[in-house]
Formats: C-alpha cells, structure tokens, sequence
C-alpha cells in the first residue's frame, strides 16, 4: 500500500514539473529558436543524466542489440518528441500545448493492447474518457491561433504514448538510470545536425531570464521528471502512468495565468473536477487489481 501510494504521489509530481516545461519554454523561446533549445535541454540533460549514473548505478549495456532499441526509443522518446513539442510551443500558447497531451492515455492504451501488454477494462476506459473530456473541455476556451502548431503537439502526443509502450521491456532489465541515460544521449547525438549552428549563434546573447529558464528546463521537467517516469512503469503499467498526463492541462493553465498572461477559463474548474475524476477511476482500477488478480492477469507477460 506504501509503495503503491508512492508511486501516484511521484507521478503526480512528474505531472507538475512537465507543466512547468511550458511556461517555461515560453519564456526560453522568446530569445531561443525551438531547434537551439531542444539541443540545449537533451545535451544539457544528457551530461546531467551521465554524470549522476557514472557516480550510482555505472551499469554496462550487456547486448549489443539493446543498443539499437536505445537509439529507437531515443528518436521516439527525445528527439522528435521534443522537437516537436517546442516547436509546436513556439507556434501556440502554453496552455493550449497542455491540451492536447490528454490524447496520451488513449493512444498508449491502444497501442499496448496491440501488442498484447495491456488490457482494456470497462473502468480504465471510464477513467480515461473523464479525464479526457474534462482537458477537452478546456481545448475548447482557449482559442488555437496555429493550427500547425497544434498538429506538432498532437504528433508529439502519439510519439510518445508508442515510447511509453516500447520502453517498459528494456527499463525490465536494466537500471532506469542506465536506460534514460542512453536514450538522452543518442538523442542529443541525433539532434546536434539541427540544433547546434542556431545554439552556437543564440546562446552568447541569451538574458539572465533565458539561462534561468534553460536550466529549469533541463534541471525539472526534462532530468527529474524523465527519470521518475521511467521509474513509474517498472511499477505501474504504462496506460496508468500516461493517464496523469491529464493533470498536466489544469496545472500549466493556473501557472500561465499569473507568469504569462494567459486568460483564464470559466470552464477550468468543472474541467478540473472531470480530470480528478478521470485519474481517480484509473487508479482505483489499479488497486483493485493488485488486490486480487484474475488468472488472466496473473498470465499476462510484458514484451
């Protein structure tokens, strides 16, 4: 019970260091192309992620092949994720980039029923239709100034979700550490052609205000909140981790109220209350199974 209730704390911290990226990114932006930035924060926090694993786990890779699935899950997961993501953020506002992570759970529950890791139970399914009509809702008060900025967010959505799905057999048999480790670091290599000639250009005139927000980048929604959520699906399944993804909308838009100026919506608190709701279902689901797996539960095997 301990553990379990660790867990939903921890991702509901991941949940609001991820909301700060936005604000954050806003800020960063306003003097950072979306290319030196995403190179700024995945090299930045590929160091970091080097560093911490060389002084704690120090974990070979034992097969070769696990190093492609690396480099995969790091164009999934980091590059294009991200790249798409910022530059998305740069073409709209902070809050209506939150938005559309709530097609998270869906896409991650789908693709894991696919391949066989995950089954849909009529309450996750509740869960995950609550808490996306609540974050939907709010879609629909802030108005979409983009619309290709909201298809990179929305493709940034999918990408992700398959990573989350993909990962959870090699976080099984190494170190969270040593997995996110390599996955920033091929991911920093993979980027370097597109980010380096903008950061090299930019960095030298970046304001007191746009190292704070690259650090903060790098430092909580990118290392801690990475790192945790890799930690999370070796003890939850990946459909219960991407449904907190759906607190992520509420808590970047009280954030871009006052930091950003972003106007509020009349619809935030109902939609709230739906987003509690969602995540509640999901999680009350997850104890019941734990408290008594069906044969079937007990059968399934992660790929």
């Amino acid at each position: 019970m301990a553990r379990r209730r660790s867990v939903f704390a921890v991702l509901a911290i991941v949940q609001l260091f991820f909301a700060t990226l936005a604000i954050a990114g806003k800020i960063a932006l306003r003097e950072l192309s979306s290319p030196a930035l995403v190179l700024a924060r995945v090299g930045g926090a590929a160091l970091v992620f080097f560093a911490i694993h060389r002084l704690t786990a120090n974990e070979k890779i034992r097969d070769r092949r696990d190093y492609f699935l690396l480099a995969l899950y790091s164009v999934l997961g980091v590059s294009l994720n991200q790249l798409l993501y910022l530059a998305g953020l740069e073409r709209t506002t902070a809050t209506t980039a939150q938005m559309f992570i709530v097609a998270g759970p869906a896409v991650t529950l789908a693709v894991g029923m696919m391949r066989g890791a995950e089954r849909g139970t009529p309450l996750k399914w509740t869960g995950i239709v609550l808490a996306a009509s609540g974050a939907l809702t709010l879609v629909a008060a802030v108005p979409a100034n983009n619309r290709l900025g909201n298809l990179f967010i929305l493709t940034n959505v999918v990408i992700y979700s398959v990573y989350l799905v993909l990962a959870r057999g090699i976080v099984r048999r190494y170190h969270p550490l040593t997995v996110i480790t390599w996955i920033f670091a091929f991911g920093a290599v993979a980027l370097i052609p597109i980010g380096a000639a903008p950061l090299v250009r930019e960095l030298p005139e970046l304001s007191l205000m746009g190292w704070l927000a690259v650090v903060w980048i790098i430092a909580l929604p990118t290392v801690a909140a990475y790192y945790l959520n890799v930690w999370a699906l070796l003890h939850v399944e990946s459909s219960i981790v991407s449904t907190f993804v759906c607190l992520q909308p509420v808590l970047t838009a009280l954030m871009a109220i006052p930091i950003l100026g972003e106007r509020p919506s009349a619809r935030l608190i109902p939609s709230a209350v739906l987003i509690a709701a969602g995540v509640g279902v999901t999680i009350h689901e997850q104890r019941a199974r734990e408290r008594g797996p069906s044969p079937a539960d007990q059968s399934m095997v992660e790929v």
